[in-house]
């Protein structure tokens, strides 16, 4: 089955992958053309505006202005120096009085939009070619200076590695004029092969004109602009399935490598318990202890409870672990149990253990066998992890009340159920936890404030405080103080295994 699961987590990844990348790559793709359209309208803004500088630092033309060598040299000299002007001509109507260079342009037909003050952009068609090209026009008097800016090629400025694959379009229209004929200037190619499947347009508008500068491509256009092809990408895809599959497969191993472990140890009982002793201050002497589960494998490792406790409680095993913990607990109690004198015996459970009779009649059967002398149980239930079902909870719960078993609040503070779980489910004792008890003697620190407010509410409501995690003698005069007693931490006891338990307190 965990092979048919592998598999079609292959195989979904691997579509899911291909078709991904190739969709993120022609969403890069798309992204970067419409920076380059804009990049060749800003260009085109620039070759209008530089040329119209050109034109204005020119002197003013005059009724008396004549074409001979010494303005014909100025022309010449201009567009030598000008960076964007191939040919410049002093102009009237259609008429060309002066050129720059010997190149003739018989202009048959100008059409004029005008861009600002003085300045008119013209696309003319000469009469013996159909190749359109873009004027400027700057009016001085009666006649005016033309220059013809040097064609945009876009291969200048984008990158382009294809041939016949791209149309560059210029539009200009008047804001005002809407009889007014409309010059359109196309650049790039002269053939267009292919299916348009791209199209940006960039829109540039002032008081003047509107300019709309359109660039569209074929596949192979859009092609250089891809940086995956289906055989890179389908070869990345596979890979990374592959690395997902074999990852899952490589959980589900240690998964059920765990499981099983963990199941093998129950069977073995290799869940043991060790003991921290609770202390009453006042009297100094122990009064209970917590019963802490450790994992003692076969080979003697112990392993702490952070590397399994969360794994057994997501995994629905903790319940097992408990009871084949009880049962060495049992064993340990019966054999050494009068050593001691009388204690309190917690056991830390779960809400999983009340949703049945199984603990319940568990604890009474011990009860009744004898094996715990004149020891009681006491079960603690942690705030961390939340009950669904309160009365369901508080049912079973006084079933344990009903043969002296009482139920203490552990992590108080710290977790879901706080006042809900004192005032529904009969709690005798709150357990503060060792967050709150670290912040004793910190200046300014809100959680000793809430530590204070957890004290008063447990005397206020009659309930028993028990502080853990106390491991320094200002902690425990602190605690004294705030009237508690009872203490539980490394400063008397680390948790201790069964022997050494109870060899240090025996007859205490």
């Amino acid at each position: 089955m965990e092979r048919v699961k592998c598999c079609a987590i292959f195989i979904v990844s691997f579509f899911v992958l291909i078709f991904g990348f190739k969709a993120l790559d022609e969403l890069v793709a798309e992204m970067l053309i419409k920076r380059d359209a804009q990049i060749l309208s800003e260009k085109l803004t620039m070759y209008i505006e530089d040329t119209a500088i050109e034109l204005k630092s020119l002197p003013a033309i005059n009724d008396t202005y004549v074409c001979d060598s010494q303005n014909e040299d100025l022309l010449t000299k201009s567009v030598f120096n000008s960076t964007f002007i191939r040919w410049l001509a002093v102009m009237e109507q259609l008429k060309v009085v002066c050129r720059s260079q010997v190149m003739p342009r018989h202009v048959e037909k100008l059409v004029r939009h005008r861009i600002g003050p003085d300045l008119k952009l013209a696309v003319i068609n000469q009469i013996d070619s159909d190749v359109h090209e873009l004027f400027l026009s700057y009016e001085s008097g009666k006649k005016q200076y033309v220059a013809s800016i040097v064609p945009m090629n876009p291969r200048y400025f984008i990158p382009v590695n294809c041939e016949d694959c791209l149309e560059y379009t210029i539009t200009i229209d008047g804001i005002y004029d809407s009889l007014a004929a409309v010059p359109v200037m196309e650049f790039g190619f002269e053939q267009f092969e292919g299916d348009h499947v791209i199209l940006e347009e960039v829109v540039h508008k002032n008081e003047y004109y509107i300019a709309k500068f359109s660039l569209s491509g074929n596949d192979e256009f859009f092609a250089q602009y891809e940086s995956l092809n289906w055989l890179y990408s389908a070869l990345v895809s596979f890979v990374m399935a592959l690395a997902l599959s074999i990852g899952y497969w490589s959980w589900k191993q240690s998964y059920g490598s765990t499981r099983a472990h963990i199941k093998s140890a129950i069977k073995h009982k290799e869940f043991i318990p060790f003991y921290q002793p609770v202390i009453d201050t006042q009297k100094n002497e122990i009064v209970g202890v917590e019963v802490l589960m450790r994992w003692r494998q076969s080979s003697g490792e112990l392993i702490p409870p952070n590397q399994f406790i969360p794994f057994a409680e997501s995994d629905g095993l903790i319940v097992d672990m408990t009871y084949s913990m009880l049962d060495v607990m049992a064993d340990d109690i019966e054999q050494a149990g009068e050593q001691v004198k009388p204690l309190f015996i917690s056991i830390n459970i779960v809400p999983e253990h009340l949703e049945s009779d199984q603990l319940y009649l568990y604890i009474k059967a011990l009860k009744e066998s004898g094996k715990l002398g004149k020891h009681r149980i006491s079960l603690e239930i942690t705030e961390r992890q939340p009950i669904t079902d309160l009365a369901k909870a508080r049912a079973m719960l006084d079933k344990f009340y009903a043969i002296d078993v009482d139920l203490k609040l552990d992590d108080a503070g710290m977790g879901y159920g706080g006042f809900s779980y004192v005032q529904n489910l009969g709690i005798s004792t709150l357990k503060i936890d060792k967050a709150f008890i670290d912040t004793i003697g910190v200046k300014d620190n809100f959680n000793e404030k809430t530590l204070d407010a957890i004290i008063s509410f447990a005397k206020k409501s009659g309930l028993s405080v028990i502080a853990e995690g106390v491991e320094t003698e200002s902690q425990i005069s602190y605690l004294k103080v705030q009237g508690v007693d009872l203490v539980q931490g490394y400063f008397f006891s680390k948790p201790l295994e069964a022997k050494d338990f109870f060899n240090a307190y025996q007859n205490v």
